[in-house]
């Protein structure tokens, strides 16, 4: 059932727009944290360690499960 007063369905849109993006930084995590900066040669790129690509990982997933929560969770509260 659709929510019926524009806040609630903006309420249930956004955090599933927020789900989107977290999941798409903990599927790719090196896109998303990948850095350029001029450097002497020209071109540097600047990548991340395992550690904070793993970390990426489990909070885009996190973030992800807490905003679906919110999504679904705030269209019952105003049916």
């Amino acid at each position: 059932m659709m929510p019926s007063t524009p806040f609630a369905v903006v309420s249930s849109i956004v955090p599933l727009v927020v789900a989107v993006f977290a999941l798409a930084m903990a599927a790719f995590p090196r896109r998303m944290t990948r850095w350029q900066a001029r450097g002497p040669d020209g071109t540097t790129q600047i990548e991340p360690g395992r550690m904070r690509i793993l970390m990426t990982r489990v909070m885009g997933v996190v973030v992800a499960g807490l905003a679906l929560l919110m999504a679904f969770a705030t269209s019952t509260v105003f049916l």
